[in-house]
């Protein structure tokens, strides 16, 4: 099964379009701790987290990749 994005990697929240959303989690970075295996690459969902210990279930577009020099 080949992934978007993969464990350990950094993302960042998008809005729905396209932009990093505004409000509380703005500029917020998130580690994707763990993929959800599905039969199509369009179902599958990613589990990050936050510094802080925040978790969240996303789909592959409600995030990005963040900058290589992004600090978590």
């Amino acid at each position: 099964m080949y992934s978007t994005f993969y464990v350990g990697q950094l993302v960042r929240l998008q809005s729905s379009h396209g932009q990093a959303p505004r409000g509380r989690s703005e500029g917020r970075t998130y580690c994707v701790t763990r993929i959800l295996a599905a039969t199509d690459e369009d179902a599958s969902t990613y589990l990050i987290k936050n510094m802080t210990g925040a978790e969240r279930l996303v789909q592959p577009q409600e995030i990005t990749a963040a900058s290589a020099n992004a600090v978590p």
